[in-house]
């Protein structure tokens, strides 16, 4: 979090319903995402998985994140739509590889959601 220039973004364990969730990386950049619940969100990303630099929030004074008026589980992605492109966030631990940042909601874990040998993932188009 500390090298954040603009947006960056991680793994959260315990989400979703799943072990963890996380941006999917190629070549340093994102390019998808490996969610339990709605992969076609603009930024399908826990808010507990990504961070903003000061800069930025500064730089877009009419920004919001709402409490409501979003569509549910949309909060993360209206308010990183403001500010932020895919192509732009930072992936950090290691490219989105190591599960750094637990969900604090504690809530059963369902294997049946979890793919056996491949991650489900959605590609962006750009």
């Amino acid at each position: 979090m500390r090298t954040t220039r603009k947006v960056s973004v991680w793994p959260v364990g315990l989400v979703g319903g799943r072990r963890y969730e996380r941006p999917v990386v190629e070549n340093g950049k994102v390019v998808g995402w490996y969610t339990g619940w709605r992969a076609d969100r603009p930024f399908a990303i826990d808010m507990a998985g990504f961070a903003v630099s000061l800069q930025v929030i500064l730089s877009h004074p009419k920004a919001v994140f709402k409490r409501r008026g979003s569509q549910p589980g949309m909060q993360e992605s209206d308010f990183l739509k403001q500010i932020t492109t895919v192509e732009e966030l930072e992936p950090k631990a290691n490219n989105c590889t190591k599960v750094l940042v637990w969900h604090t909601r504690t809530e059963k874990v369902n294997l049946a959601n979890e793919p056996k040998y491949h991650l489900d993932t959605v590609n962006i188009e750009v």
